[in-house]
């Protein structure tokens, strides 16, 4: 493959990576309402009646509602916690936002984010109870892609440097092209090109390739 065409290729791809950038950057900003729902427990009953699951909540702006409802359970068989968290962690980051035992089989409620930041919930459950626990707010269905933030700046990267690579590459390839297309073109019109021992060689302009030779005097 010539490298003006690896040239074409890796200005495409360079500008992939840029839309890529841009889109695990901005992606993530975009934020409308959202809900998931869960099974749990997560972690199954196994010697005890007693276990505990924890659930991550997306990154949420501040003072903005966080909606729990937890249906299906034994009566007064869950502790619920509800706290800040680091992105991507379901470990407690200062006081709790919420703690509570409901005393019946189903239970909601709301708490406000003290900062625009992710958030978690533990339960635990107790009698070996199974729930189902529904989770909405705001946040982004993209906050994903800031996983992908250095993946993306190393395709940036690789995509410029092989672009500049192959600029360089084809330019070159045009520079030692040009005096051989030159050539041919010459003799494909019908000039004559002069020999070491003095003759001319033509070519006639209606039969490319037909060539005769002459002294010249």
């Amino acid at each position: 493959m010539k490298e003006r065409t690896w040239r074409r290729v890796s200005l495409i791809a360079f500008a992939w990576s840029i839309l890529f950038f841009f889109a695990v950057i901005g992606l993530p900003f975009f934020k409308a309402p959202q809900s998931e729902s869960f099974w749990g427990p997560t972690v199954p009953y196994k010697g005890g009646n007693e276990t505990l699951s924890g659930y991550y909540i997306p990154p949420v702006d501040a003072q903005k509602k966080i909606t729990i409802t937890i249906l299906y359970f034994s009566k007064a068989s869950l502790d619920i916690t509800v706290f800040a968290t680091g992105e991507g962690s379901i470990a407690p980051q200062g006081p709790p936002l919420l703690q509570e035992r409901p005393s019946g089989t189903s239970f909601s409620t709301e708490v406000e984010s003290t900062q625009s930041q992710a958030y978690g919930v533990y339960i635990v459950s107790y009698n070996r109870t199974e729930f189902l626990l529904t989770v909405a707010s705001e946040w982004s269905p993209f906050y994903g892609l800031r996983t992908f933030f250095a993946p993306a700046v190393a395709f940036v990267v690789a995509a410029g440097v092989a672009t500049y690579y192959f600029t360089l590459a084809a330019r070159r390839e045009e520079v030692f092209e040009k005096p051989l297309t030159e050539a041919r073109g010459g003799l494909g019109s019908g000039k004559a090109a002069l020999l070491r021992d003095g003759r001319t060689l033509e070519v006639s302009p209606e039969h490319v390739g037909v060539c005769r030779g002459r002294d010249q005097y």
